[in-house]
């Protein structure tokens, strides 16, 4: 036996287990090409289901960060977005909204968006960068 297959056999069952912690759910959409309907002038961007399932929040900083740009002032903070190995493939931009949380009913309603994507060979979940996206 080696390294790499106790890895290999025993990654199944922490990928189980990293699941078992995603219990928050969330609906991804991809935005496609901005449309303009000729008669009103009215500009929509339609939006493709990528993903809808079980996933996981976290926030990774205790702080933020707070840029000025264009005479405003941000409040970022860096947020993790867990979900199963092999569901997506999700692409940045794409649009994440929180649809159930068992143990924080304030994260239902919010929305996110990808910011960076994260691979990694021995993964036990998807760990994706998102941004909070205000109405």
């Amino acid at each position: 036996m080696s390294f790499a297959s106790d890895v290999l056999g025993i990654l199944p069952f922490l990928r189980q287990q990293a699941e078992s912690l995603m219990v928050d759910a969330c609906t991804v959409h991809r935005p496609g090409e901005p449309v303009t309907d000729p008669g009103t002038g009215v500009v929509t961007t339609p939006l493709t289901l990528i993903y809808t399932g079980k996933c996981k929040f976290q926030q990774t900083l205790a702080q933020s960060s707070n840029p000025v740009a264009g005479g405003h002032q941000f409040t970022v903070q860096d947020t993790r977005w867990d979900t199963p190995v092999g569901v997506g493939p999700f692409l940045v931009d794409d649009v994440v909204t929180v649809t159930a949380s068992l143990l924080d009913p304030d994260l239902v309603g919010s929305v996110f968006r990808v910011t960076d994507l994260f691979h990694k060979t021995a993964a036990t979940a998807q760990r994706t960068r998102v941004e909070a996206v205000q109405a």
